[in-house]
């Protein structure tokens, strides 16, 4: 063994363990992803599938590791666990896509605790058992590739940098490539095909080192027994480092899910940078070029680099609005560097340095562990167990614990604390010189000190527009699912609400939101609906709601909201919502809507939906497989409503949006409301008495927010199903496999998509006199369609800055239809006449 053997790894081994990387995140994305469809896209199941998952590779780690330890180095072995992890990906791909959905179908009649315990069980012990077997890949190649006491150091650097690296690059092309361009199941076969790949070359080109000699286990050979047994502070820090560091990025998720737009695409950058700060420290280990020789002291400083950049982080975060958001948002002047470039440098100042910390901690506790390399597998494994339990734990006090009881800010502080109390427990098993160094002990009594002290300051994360706009905060509130904010801002003798979960706005008091709103509510019962139990999809503040709960056939509404904490911000829009919170008929889940729809048993006579934006999180509440949920729960005869932007949409995707609905209810028909588009489909074809619309319109109470005449209302229809079976052939149906809203093109940010499809759909509407009949005045019927398109022209001036054009456009078309009463009230809202 040569003194610089070390440096020879080939780089046959060199691409296995770089590939290994890659494929794990291509897996683990994909079946996070998968499983939230399923699962509910809830804190609560998204924690317990990270955890599951890290659980599983420490205990496969430990396991592996022992086994390899009785064995000469295996390449056959590690050929065998990537074969192994490759087919498990299929599998896993078919139980969670269709086992999954079969179980909730079989099981439809029994109890939610029973079934919601089985669902959780199969998807966690397919989950476990895949990450088990790759929990083996590390601890086998290492003990393929470390051969000598002074290859520990360089070596497992190198692999542990290698595979970070890997999985660096795979988490970002699974995010921004494969899913969205190939599809969820073709980027399943891909990572299939990779492990596949890796299984062949392993067992035919893997090279194995000239040494025939097999390890003995639990005998350290060849070795000297230190003077300090280094194994406890090697596992207490590793799960110190893997709690603190799965702790802290859901901690950040969190926090930066109020401070930036909420997309697949960003918050797949923010995990796979974490990666990339584990291969930055464990590259920096392998370099050898530490200052801090003595083990003692570096185990002390690298607890106080974790805890200390920790609260930096906070620092930063607590500023970032003023001190990066706003002053940044100039130079960064496109929406794909505002939606990549600015998590980047965020991530580049918060994240990076403690992943890096936590990186480089890693082979050093391996190193520190390691007396002799013929033990290196199963030292490794332990490693990974002690760093994966704390992956475990991080997550689970982070989530359910630190977040509900003190907020994001203070649940950094305390993951701090907890760094440095494990500091002072390690420090009992140094040796007596770091032990009783008077400098760490007074570095870290300042610090609980300073902690403890700065707990109680005020550290409320507020939406960058309550700094932008001076916004008075009214109610705040930071649970488990999201953070809960509702503002006001004076507008001369006016003040307008809005509320916000994280950075989506719920929905402002403007009054083309409240129309739009309210038309989800009140469409299908003026179109002849005959309801008496109703599924709202989405509280908000409660205005859909108060729509449906208006008209008195309705005898039990169901409401399922993602953040339940919206029904206290409510009594803030009673004036919207006629305190909706109050109403005997009205019970409201706290789940994820498609969690809902797949786990009961109950059926509606009318199902609404009012989701966040697609774009913004909610991206699985738009395909073919929800939309077939809304058909299985429908009665005869019933109807469902949803929401539809027109912003943050390109032309194809709004349309092919449309397509889906109408793919599934064929009788499906679109209204227009100001800005935004209402979807309303049926088990029966809709048509629709004219004589009856009115006489049930003529029936509903005078509501200041909501415009009822029979003939303005029917001229907002814009598609029946004939207009929509005539849309251009290369609209695509959205699906769970592939989902272009989730996974989008970044044009979809641009400005001009709304009022370009305003114009769009403004031009090609049709269908008014197929789905109305017996209309007893067609004449003023086409009036009021050329008035609201007119009006609709106006409204698309207005959003190019030509304000002058809305005048006009609303002159226009109130002499063409003056017993519209909103085209007044509209000249009034917006030039005071």
């Amino acid at each position: 063994m040569t003194k610089h053997s070390y440096h020879k790894i080939s780089l046959i081994p060199q691409i296995v363990v770089f590939f290994a990387g890659f494929s794990f995140l291509v897996f683990e994305i994909s079946w996070n992803r998968i499983l939230s469809l399923y699962l509910g896209s809830t804190v609560f199941a998204s924690t317990l599938v990270l955890a599951t998952f890290m659980g599983g590779l420490g205990f496969g780690g430990m396991f592996w590791g022992r086994y390899i330890n009785r064995l000469k180095p295996n390449k056959h072995l590690l050929a065998a666990l990537f074969g192994i992890i490759g087919l498990l990906g299929v599998v896993n791909y078919v139980l969670f896509s269709f086992g999954l959905p079969g179980l909730y179908e079989t099981m439809a009649g029994t109890g939610v605790v029973l079934r919601e315990s089985i669902v959780y069980l199969v998807a966690f012990v397919m989950l476990i058992v895949s990450a088990f077997f790759m929990g083996g890949i590390l601890p086998t190649i290492a003990k393929i590739l470390i051969r000598g006491n002074d290859q520990i150091k360089h070596h497992m650097g190198h692999i542990y940098g290698l595979e970070t690296l890997g999985s660096t690059l795979g988490g970002l092309i699974t995010g921004f490539i494969f899913l969205g361009q190939l599809g969820q199941l073709e980027t399943v076969a891909a990572g299939t095909f990779v492990m596949l790949m890796l299984a062949f070359v392993a067992w035919r080109f893997m090279p194995l080192p000239g040494v025939d000699e097999a390890s003995v286990p639990d005998k350290e050979t060849k070795s000297k027994k230190p003077a300090t047994d280094w194994r406890k502070p090697a596992l207490m820090l590793t799960f110190m480092c893997g709690l603190a560091v799965i702790a802290l990025q859901v901690i950040w998720v969190r926090m930066l899910k109020v401070y930036l737009t909420n997309t697949s695409y960003t918050f797949s950058l923010i995990a796979s940078l974490v990666i990339a700060g584990l291969f930055a420290g464990s590259w920096y280990y392998k370099s050898g070029r530490n200052k801090v020789a003595a083990p003692g002291k570096r185990i002390s400083l690298l607890y106080i680099l974790l805890a200390a950049l920790s609260v930096f982080g906070l620092i930063v975060l607590l500023n970032l609005p003023e001190a990066m958001l706003f002053p940044l948002h100039d130079v960064f002047n496109t929406h794909f560097t505002r939606l990549l470039i600015i998590p980047v440098v965020v991530s580049i100042i918060v994240i990076l340095p403690v992943a890096a910390v936590s990186g480089y901690a890693f082979p050093f506790a391996v190193d520190l562990y390691t007396q002799s390399y013929q033990n290196v597998g199963r030292n490794v494994g332990r490693i990974m167990l002690a760093n994966a339990l704390g992956s475990f734990v991080g997550p689970l006090i982070a989530a359910f614990l630190f977040i509900p009881l003190a907020g994001t800010g203070r649940s950094i502080l305390l993951v701090a604390i907890l760094l440095f109390l494990a500091l002072v427990f390690t420090l009992r098993h140094l040796p007596e010189s770091d032990r009783k160094n008077p400098r760490i002990m007074a570095l870290v009594s300042i610090a609980l000190l300073f902690l403890v002290t700065i707990s109680g300051l005020h550290m409320r994360i507020l939406p960058p527009s309550f700094h932008l706009e001076d916004k008075k905060v009214l109610h705040y509130n930071e649970a488990v699912q999201g953070t809960l904010v509702v503002g006001e801002v004076s507008e001369g003798n006016n003040s307008v609400k809005s509320t916000y979960v994280n950075n989506a706005s719920v929905i402002g008091s403007s009054y083309d939101a409240i129309k739009a709103v309210k038309m989800v509510g009140h469409m299908p019962f003026f179109a002849g609906l005959q309801a008496k139990k109703a599924l709202i999809v989405g509280f908000g503040i409660g205005v859909t709601t108060s729509a449906i709960a208006s008209h008195d056939e309705i005898e039990q509404i169901d409401c399922v909201e993602l953040v339940p904490g919206l029904k206290k911000a409510a009594k803030y829009y009673s004036a919207l919502n006629n305190n909706i919170v109050n109403d005997p008929r009205l019970t409201i889940h706290g789940d994820d809507g498609r969690h809902f729809l797949q786990s009961t048993s109950e059926t509606y006579d009318l199902i609404s939906s009012d989701p966040t934006h697609p774009v913004l999180g909610s991206g699985n509440l738009y395909t073919t497989a929800y939309f077939e949920l809304y058909k299985k729960h429908l009665n005869p005869g019933g109807m469902v409503t949803q929401y539809l932007p027109l912003h943050k949409l390109n032309r194809d995707d709004l349309l092919g949006l449309i397509k889906t609905f109408h793919h599934v209810f064929p009788h499906t028909v679109v209204w227009l409301g100001h800005y935004h588009a209402v979807l309303m489909g049926s088990t029966d074809p809709v048509k629709i008495d004219f004589e009856k619309w009115s006489s049930r319109i003529a029936d509903f109470p005078k509501d200041p927010y909501f415009y009822a005449n029979p003939y303005h209302l029917a001229a907002n229809l814009i598609f029946d199903p004939l207009a929509i079976e005539d849309f251009p052939k290369e609209i695509k149906i959205n699906t769970d496999n592939r989902s272009y809203v989730e996974f989008f093109d970044f044009s979809v940010f641009r400005e001009e998509n709304l009022p370009q499809n305003l114009a769009y759909l403004n031009f090609n509407r049709d269908g008014v006199f197929r789905v109305f009949h017996n209309i007893p005045d067609t004449m003023k019927m086409k009036r009021f369609i050329e008035a609201n398109k007119m009006m609709t022209r106006g409204l698309e001036g207005m959003l190019r800055n030509d304000k002058r054009l809305l005048y006009n456009q609303l002159q226009k078309a109130f002499r063409i239809a003056p017993e519209n009463e909103e085209l007044p009230f509209l000249l009034k809202l917006y030039f005071r006449e």
